[in-house]
């Protein structure tokens, strides 16, 4: 007697299950997605101009467009100039090499920051908004 009802369903259940796995994957992670900046305080831009020096160590989300770029060297990074939202001033912003590929002026970004020594806000995640 031919077993082909139970060779093709020996076949078919990892492939299902291979395919749920992979749906799974890909909506937990775009539920995920904007969780990279949730619980994040927004800078305060004005306070952070006036003493940059007390934001050290700290992370923070910026939502900023950017506005020129000073600086580009290959395998290093950017050092980029943005507008935050709602507010006046520039900031300079570094962004690392690995960060983003194609950043252009006039984008808007939301991005993950750190505030290293000197006052450098160091750029480690950002996406378009």
């Amino acid at each position: 007697m031919p077993q082909t009802s139970q060779s093709s369903s020996g076949k078919t259940l990892p492939i299902l299950l291979g395919v749920v796995a992979i749906v799974v994957a890909v909506l937990l992670s775009w539920a995920l997605q904007g969780r990279e900046f949730s619980g994040l305080e927004l800078l305060p831009t004005d306070s952070y101009v006036d003493k940059p020096g007390d934001f050290l160590g700290n992370t923070y989300a910026i939502k900023a467009q950017i506005d020129s770029q000073v600086k580009w060297e290959k395998g290093v990074g950017r050092i980029l100039v943005v507008r935050p939202e709602r507010s006046v001033v520039r900031l300079p912003v570094y962004v690392p090499d690995g960060v983003s590929d194609n950043l252009h002026i006039g984008q808007r970004y939301k991005m993950r920051a750190r505030i290293e020594q000197g006052g450098l806000i160091y750029v480690e995640n950002l996406r378009k908004y």
